[in-house]
């Protein structure tokens, strides 16, 4: 997957798979870990581009613990002081490409969505799993990012973020298509976001594709709960 920063904002372009790594153990990042230089320059937005492709490239092929910022810099073929103007480790790198990635996801998602009408809980938790199932399939960095290195402060609190705009979408969507009360709470969405999100992670755990065994018992427990949380409690 190419990247570009465009006004501020990283943008995937295109995938790509192949790469080899050096193995090292995996860190956590501090709370004061944040980009060190935003980019203004052409060169310098082409060159923080390349550095997330080039991770994004060793991730998929060798998996994050293989990634080390030579390997990711003798990737994207620029000089380690050169990947240090513009990220402190390869965990700063992750958070960059994983903020992406997540970005590029919810467009599609958004955009997806826009289009359907839903005719039942059962349709609409099938269409979400689906979406995110290809999604994940054909990005298979994002999947090993996502599900394995969610461990920053910085993407935590991007998990969050995400997973409450996709609460409020679900709601939304579901309450505008009559299958839900309105009134049902923000809370109980969020929750039903993330039981979704771990039956996607154990369906694609150590694997590049879906169970899909673990998809339908999945789907069938989500339609349960957003059934018993179609109404309001009294």
């Amino acid at each position: 997957m190419r990247f570009v920063l465009q006004y501020g904002e990283v943008r995937p372009l295109s995938s790509s798979s192949s790469g080899a790594g050096e193995t090292i153990a995996p860190k956590r990042v501090s709370n004061t870990t944040r980009q060190r230089r935003e980019p203004v320059q052409v060169r310098s937005r082409e060159t923080v581009g390349r550095i997330l492709e080039a991770a994004a490239e060793l991730i998929e092929a060798e998996g994050l613990d293989a990634v080390t910022t030579r390997a990711i810099a003798e990737r994207a073929g620029v000089s380690a002081p050169s990947l240090y103007r513009f990220f402190a480790d390869r965990e700063e790198i992750f958070d960059r490409l994983l903020s992406a990635q997540l970005a590029e996801l919810d467009r599609h998602a958004e955009a997806t969505e826009a289009t359907w009408e839903i005719a039942s809980i059962r349709d609409f938790v099938s269409r979400e799993l689906e979406l995110h199932v290809a999604y994940y399939e054909k990005h298979p960095s994002f999947v090993r990012l996502w599900f394995g290195g969610r461990v920053s402060p910085t993407v935590v609190a991007e998990v969050h973020r995400r997973n409450r705009a996709l609460a409020l979408r679900a709601r939304s969507t579901l309450a505008a298509s009559g299958l839900v009360d309105p009134s049902v709470s923000e809370s109980a969405f969020v929750l039903l976001v993330e039981l979704g999100d771990r039956v996607l992670d154990l369906a694609f755990r150590d694997r590049p594709h879906a169970d899909h065994e673990v998809i339908e018992h999945g789907r069938d427990a989500l339609c349960s709960y957003v059934e018993r949380i179609s109404t309001p409690s009294a």
